[in-house]
């Protein structure tokens, strides 16, 4: 030991403020350890730790104590020799930790909210401290919770890109695409932001928004999801023929989603532990379209914008105020639209009013038949049958309804 405490961290983690006050403030600076867990349910882990979940070791503090090197090492050598594949660090270090029920480390006389006494693996015991979901969010917390924009919310600490879908072969597409989004992904180079584009109207984005009550019956909240669904691929494919045929890219449109996406069921189109979330919410990428395709060679080749982008601090003046509002007659082809839009070539953004049905292909037979073609398996986004327990019998939980 160098005698350092140590934040352990996956590669997609992201700290939005500094870790180290809160852990030198009493009762954090009691515990040997602190990790995150992957729970979902931020009220009930307001009220107590919620032990039940995996701790996810995607971040861990660790101080530089004895008992902390000891476990470590015990750790360590539990991921070593271990003759199944699962048991990598998270399970390990859930394994060592969880022999027995962790129970309530006491200072002066009176017990630790967040700080318990729990299992090092060895017949010792550790005292691990449970880092609060309310500002140590996860991928669902944050991006589909959005608990931190909630009225009285504290400042988020960090997150973790938990919970998400679209890992494409070369790059975790879905996981940039969140960080971006939510301006947290600082690697993208001047040129990114310095092109020339094509976007709908905000107001034309969406379908009028409709709140979505606690109480809502799944089947209502789908069949509404998937007509927002159906707008957005409207909206997307004359974007896409758009950009293709002035050379530009596209900045996508707003993205709502009525119903949660989820490996496991739902009741009101919410998964257990998120009962309080509101719906509709700004959905990733991942949540409503197969993201890696828009990244990889894919026929359409076109470049795509997060929906923030405009906001980025990063986007230039030149491009940001740059901006043509446009209405388009129905059913454009290629030779129309560059004709219809030559007065405005010179803008850095072209938003069109109401883009869905501008455009209807291109004159070439050929050209026109290769971005159908490439349009529609770009678009198509083939996710698993929405698992709710209205309507069936109400699936237990952990059912496989769903599959």
């Amino acid at each position: 030991s160098l005698g350092f405490n140590v934040w352990a961290c996956d590669a997609d983690a992201v700290f939005m403020n500094d870790p180290r006050p809160m852990m030198r403030t009493h009762p954090w600076s009691v515990a040997d350890m602190a990790v995150a867990t992957d729970c979902i349910d931020i009220p009930s882990d307001k009220r107590y730790p919620l032990t039940h979940c995996d701790y996810n070791t995607g971040l861990v503090y660790m101080r530089a104590r004895p008992a902390v090197l000891n476990f470590t090492e015990r750790w360590r050598e539990t991921v070593a020799i271990a003759k199944e594949k699962r048991i990598r660090d998270q399970a390990a270090f859930n394994m060592l930790t969880k022999m027995s029920r962790p129970s309530a480390v006491h200072d002066r006389g009176q017990p630790l909210a967040r700080v318990l006494s729990s299992t090092d693996g060895g017949g010792g015991r550790i005292n691990i401290a449970l880092l609060p979901l309310s500002r140590y969010l996860n991928g669902h917390t944050y991006f589909v919770q959005h608990a931190h924009t909630l009225p009285a919310a504290e400042p988020p600490i960090s997150v973790h890109m938990t919970y998400q879908f679209a890992e494409g072969k070369a790059f975790a597409y879905g996981k940039r695409q969140r960080l971006r989004q939510a301006g947290l992904w600082f690697v993208d180079d001047d040129a990114y932001f310095s092109g020339r584009y094509v976007k709908v109207s905000d107001a034309a984005a969406t379908l009028p928004l409709r709140p979505m009550g606690p109480q809502v019956d799944s089947r209502d909240a789908v069949k509404y999801h998937l007509e927002e669904a159906k707008h957005r691929v409207a909206v997307l494919r004359a974007l896409l023929g758009i950009a293709k045929v002035l050379g530009r890219e596209v900045i996508l449109p707003r993205m709502l989603c009525y119903c949660d996406f989820m490996w496991k069921e739902m009741k009101n189109c919410r998964v257990g532990g998120a009962e309080s979330m509101r719906l509709p919410f700004d959905c990733p990428m991942d949540h409503v379209l197969d993201t890696p395709r828009f990244f990889e060679p894919n026929g359409v080749d076109v470049g795509v914008r997060e929906p923030s982008f405009l906001s980025n601090p990063r986007v230039p003046p030149n491009v940001s105020s740059s901006v043509a509002k446009v209405s388009l007659a129905k059913a454009l082809n290629d030779v129309e639209l560059i004709r219809a839009l030559a007065p405005h070539r010179d803008a850095a953004v072209i938003e069109i009013a109401d883009v869905a049905g501008t455009f209807c292909g291109f004159t070439d037979t050929h050209v026109d038949e290769q971005f159908r073609t490439a349009s529609e398996r770009l678009l198509t986004y083939a996710r698993s049958p929405f698992c709710m327990m209205e309507g069936s019998d109400n699936a237990p939980l952990f059912s496989q309804c769903c599959f």
